[in-house]
């Protein structure tokens, strides 16, 4: 039994069975004490909280709405943008923030804001090491992104600097957000990037209501964002950022590439190849070695049998390949159970600036081989406009038709059109946006210090 199943348990079975009366008379005792400390909050702090709260209704709870539905759906797939030396993907929830509050802000807000949290983000990665926090079980995209997603809504509305700084802090001071844990029966990874889009959203509009966040977070010794580099990184870093060509973990992106290209047109007669070998840095191989059966999606994601089996197949790897027809297919199950996954000295070398992938495929005719140190998509190999409106139609089409998928990409893509695309095209299938009166902006404002 796991520890959340006895955990589980135990809550139950205090809730069920007989309590001892000296037990209950302690339970009372705490009861009341803790009933004094809200009323005594509410006295003291009701006035403040009042404007706190205000951005809680229904009314403004529609932002919140819009980042976290924004936010669970940007990263379903693993389709979007990372960057690999910090190991953050920052669009999943960068996006859904500038969403939640876009209004009638011009394209040209929209992109300088949109580009501050990329950097903020990014920054603070590169600060506070996003590798670090992976390996203990974090989700760096959980924790850091909402740091750049608060910031850009707070430009994006013509903020203070003083209230982008607490946007900033708060979202750092509420960060979660942990990967550890299977995915096979799992579903809640999905929701990840949902809730820290809209834990950003909160965090802009706390402080936007007056309230202040502890601006030494990043600093102090005991955070566990702790800044563990000195300085920042040279603005601008989105260069640096991968853009995905295929659904699924970042890992397999380069392994994906090699798999296609060594496809003949209309594929591989069933059965025909005997073993397809995946090499892969050191530091990602044993992540993504996850043979069949796949129970889930969210597990089909990251393995590398999956994927490269899908692929091959296939000739493709997107959302659409990971229902539960592609994860129960005899003969994408055939293939996988075929792929290896191993290290490979030089590709280990190579990372994090560079996730590269060797896939070795074995047929009767013998071995052929292909290398792909960037990956499509990779700074040192960049979507060109047609690859990444191609990308977009494959994603959209289904939603708004290919041709009008496409046509949507363009006006994002041009200059001085995106925001209005936005919130002609993206809004509505969220819910709505909210922009909070600039002579509002410190309605609530705390008087009194914290500890």
């Amino acid at each position: 039994m796991s520890l959340v199943d006895e955990l589980a348990a135990r809550a139950h079975s205090v809730a069920t069975e007989p309590v001892p009366p000296g037990i209950r008379a302690t339970v009372r005792a705490h009861l009341t004490d803790t009933v004094g400390a809200l009323v005594a909050g509410r006295t003291t702090l009701g006035g403040s909280m009042a404007g706190l709260a205000h951005t809680l209704s229904s009314e403004h709870g529609a932002a919140r709405r819009t980042a976290f539905l924004a936010g669970a759906y940007a990263h379903a797939w693993e389709a979007g943008d990372i960057h690999r030396g910090s190991v953050l993907c920052p669009g999943c929830v960068v996006l859904p923030a500038t969403l939640a509050v876009l209004g009638n802000a011009s394209a040209d807000e929209h992109e300088r804001a949109y580009l501050a949290g990329h950097e903020v983000a990014l920054a603070a990665a590169a600060a506070i090491g996003g590798e670090r926090l992976i390996r203990r079980g974090w989700w760096p995209t959980a924790l850091l992104a909402p740091l750049g997603a608060a910031a850009a809504a707070a430009v994006l509305l013509d903020r203070p600097q003083t209230v982008t700084a607490s946007a900033i802090a708060l979202a750092a001071q509420h960060a979660g957000g942990s990967i550890a844990g299977a995915t096979d029966r799992a579903d809640g990874k999905y929701l990840l990037a949902g809730f820290a889009a809209e834990r950003a959203i909160t965090a802009f509009l706390a402080a936007d209501s007056g309230w202040t966040g502890p601006l030494d977070i990043l600093d102090d010794p005991r955070s566990p964002l702790r800044r563990e580099r000195p300085g920042l990184p040279a603005p601008y870093l989105l260069p640096e950022t991968s853009l995905k060509p295929h659904a699924g973990a970042k890992h397999l992106q380069g392994a994906i590439d090699a798999v296609l290209a060594l496809r003949p047109p209309g594929g591989r007669p069933r059965g025909e190849v005997r073993r397809l070998t995946c090499r892969l840095p050191a530091q990602l191989a044993g992540i993504v070695d996850r043979p069949p059966p796949f129970s889930s999606p969210l597990s089909a994601l990251g393995s590398a049998q999956f994927v490269l089996a899908v692929s091959a197949r296939r000739g493709h790897c997107t959302p659409w390949d990971f229902d539960d027809e592609a994860l129960h297919d005899d003969a994408v199950l055939e293939l996988a159970r075929v792929v290896r996954v191993e290290p490979a000295g030089d590709l280990t070398a190579a990372y994090p600036a560079k996730w590269g992938a060797r896939v070795e495929l074995t047929t009767a005719s013998g071995t052929v081989v292909a290398d792909r140190l960037d990956a499509r998509g990779d700074p040192g190999n960049p979507l060109g406009h047609d690859e990444i409106v191609a990308k977009f139609g494959t994603l959209a089409e289904r939603e708004f038709g290919s041709a009008p998928a496409r046509a949507i990409a363009e006006s994002l893509l041009r200059p001085g059109t995106a925001a209005g695309a936005l919130r002609e095209h993206v809004l509505p299938l969220l819910g709505g946006t909210f922009v909070r009166p600039p002579e509002n902006a410190a309605a609530g404002a705390r008087t009194g210090g914290s500890s």
